[in-house]
């Protein structure tokens, strides 16, 4: 958590505010900005939506116009042999169908466990290389793989071992497949080429 979030800014006192300005949590920020403002003109305070100022200068975004119904073109009477007119039925367009929704994708189950990429921020070469350089291994133990350990460089031991670049480079592939999972950790038999 920032600094900045612990400390909340208490409003402006309307004396002090810029000429204009109504909106009772203002809070004098950079220039004219009230420090709760957030880009596209929403508040960051949990009571409000949308930024007072910012409404009173935009408004509401205007309402869709609707597309205009077609217009009918009067055909000519018909006859009859009289020189009555003829009712002429009117002929009207079905409205066009819309193409069906794609269907979704299936997710995950809730039971297996999802990789939120999110948490792979902050995770970038200079992490990678500040693990390398402490020099540590890392020894994890997981039900269905057994004993895995994170170093930073394979070493050749007899045992399951797993660089952070790989760990990255896993994390991401299983990003893009919705509903991938590791089903396998295994080592390769000793004499055998990668």
């Amino acid at each position: 958590m920032a600094l900045k979030d612990l400390i909340k800014p208490t409003p402006t006192p309307a004396a002090e505010r810029p000429p204009g300005i109504t909106c009772e949590h203002y809070s004098k920020g950079d220039g004219k900005r009230c420090t709760h403002y957030v880009a596209g003109g929403a508040c960051a305070l949990p009571t409000e939506f949308m930024c007072v100022e910012w409404l009173k200068h935009n408004g509401p975004a205007p309402a869709p116009i609707p597309p205009e119904p077609p217009k009918v073109v009067p055909q000519p009477l018909e006859r009859d042999l009289f020189g009555n007119p003829v009712p002429v039925p009117v002929v009207v367009e079905p409205p066009r169908a819309k193409p069906p929704a794609p269907a979704p994708l299936p997710r995950p189950t809730p039971t297996e466990p999802v990789v939120d990429v999110d948490q792979l921020r902050g995770f970038t070469s200079d992490d990678i290389e500040s693990f390398k350089a402490l020099g540590v291994e890392v020894q994890l133990e997981s039900e269905a793989y057994g004993e895995i350990w994170l170093v930073p460089a394979y070493t050749g031991a007899d045992r399951r071992e797993i660089t952070p670049e790989h760990v990255a480079t896993l994390a991401r592939v299983i990003s893009v497949f919705p509903g991938a999972r590791v089903v396998a950790f295994n080592k390769p038999p000793k004499g055998a080429k990668p």
